[in-house]
C-alpha cells in the first residue's frame, strides 16, 4: 500500500513539471525567429534613416551650389572658401549613422559646364549615392549584402540684377547759323557800306556719353524684407553757354521723377520672365529753332 503511494505522488510531480519544459522548449523554438523579426526591422529602419540623410545632404547641396556654383571639387578635400558644396554635403551626414564619401558626391549644371555668369532658367543639380551594408542575413539573402541609396536634388542658378548697357542717344540736326548778310550796293561810291547784324550764337546738339549708373548694382526683392533704394545717375552730358537741359525719369512701376540724379524704392518685384523694371531717361534741350531730345534705358531687378 505504501509502494502504491510513493508511485502516485512522483506520477503527480512529473506531471506538475510537463508544463515548464514544454514552455521552454516552445520558446528555444520562437526565438530565434523572434530575434530574425527584430534584426530585420532594425535593419530597415536603419535603410530608412540613411536614405532620409542622403535626401537632406543632396537638398543643403543644391542650395549652396545655386549660390556658388563653380565651388565644388570631390577629388579634393573640403574647403570653405574653395570647395563649399562638398562641405556642405558632408557635414549634413556627419554625425549620423550614415558617413557619406567625398567620391559618392556628384554635381551637374544645365546648360553645362557650370556658368560663372548664370543666366536666368539656369539650374543645377545635385547627387548624393550610397552603399548601405545589411546586418540581417536574411534580407542580405533576399537584397543582397549591399544597398545601393542615392537621392538628387535641382535648384535654379541665383542671378544678380545686371543693368546692362543702355543705349547712347542719337543727337539731333544741328542747326546751321545764318549767312552774314553782304553789304549792298549803292552807286554813290563815296557811300560806306554798313555791315548786318551778327547772327547769334545758336545750342547744338550736345554728345552724351556712357549710360545710366545704378546704385547699388544689385537689389532684392522688397518682399518680405525692407524695399531696396536704388540711386539713378544720368549719363554725362557735355556743358554749352547758355543751354539749359532737362531730365525725366520713368521708373517702370508709375512713378517718375526729375533731375540728373533721382532715387526710387521698388515695392514689388518687376514683371516679364526676368522680373524687372525698364528705367526710362529723356534728356531734352531747348534748340534755335529746334528742339533735341535723347533717350537712355536700364533694366532694373528689385
Amino acid at each position: 500500500m505504501r509502494h502504491r503511494l510513493s508511485l502516485g505522488r512522483w506520477a503527480a510531480r512529473r506531471t506538475r513539471h510537463r508544463p515548464l519544459g514544454q514552455s521552454l522548449v516552445e520558446l528555444a523554438l520562437i526565438l530565434p525567429v523572434m530575434l530574425l523579426l527584430f534584426a530585420g526591422a532594425l535593419d530597415l529602419g536603419r535603410v530608412f534613416y540613411s536614405q532620409i540623410t542622403i535626401e537632406n545632404a543632396a537638398k543643403e547641396g543644391a542650395l549652396e551650389a545655386a549660390r556658388n556654383p563653380t565651388s565644388f571639387d570631390n577629388t579634393k578635400p573640403c574647403d570653405k572658401d574653395t570647395n563649399r558644396v562638398l562641405c556642405l554635403v558632408l557635414n549634413e551626414a556627419r554625425g549620423s549613422l550614415y558617413e557619406i564619401a567625398a567620391s559618392d558626391v556628384s554635381m551637374a549644371c544645365s546648360p553645362s559646364p557650370c556658368p560663372t555668369d548664370p543666366a536666368f532658367g539656369d539650374t543645377v543639380t545635385v547627387t548624393v549615392a550610397g552603399h548601405f551594408t545589411l546586418l540581417t542575413p536574411l534580407l542580405a539573402q533576399i537584397v543582397g549584402p549591399t544597398v545601393t541609396l542615392a537621392a538628387s536634388s535641382t535648384a535654379q542658378l541665383g542671378i544678380e540684377p545686371n543693368p546692362g548697357a543702355a543705349p547712347t542717344p542719337t543727337p539731333g540736326p544741328t542747326s546751321t547759323p545764318s549767312p552774314t548778310p553782304s553789304p549792298s550796293p549803292t552807286p554813290d561810291p563815296s557811300a560806306t557800306t554798313s555791315p548786318g547784324p551778327t547772327p547769334t550764337p545758336l545750342c547744338v546738339a550736345p554728345a552724351v556719353s556712357g549710360s545710366i549708373q545704378v546704385a547699388p548694382s544689385s537689389g532684392r526683392s522688397a518682399q518680405p524684407g525692407p524695399a531696396t533704394q536704388f540711386a539713378f545717375t544720368a549719363p554725362s552730358v557735355t556743358p554749352q553757354p547758355d543751354c539749359t537741359f532737362t531730365y525725366t525719369w520713368s521708373f517702370g512701376d508709375g512713378a517718375s521723377a526729375s533731375g540728373d540724379t533721382a532715387t526710387h524704392a521698388y515695392a514689388n518685384k518687376g514683371s516679364g520672365p526676368t522680373h524687372s523694371y525698364t528705367v526710362s531717361l529723356v534728356i531734352s534741350a531747348s534748340l534755335v529753332p529746334q528742339s533735341w531730345t535723347g533717350t537712355a534705358s536700364v533694366q532694373v531687378n528689385p
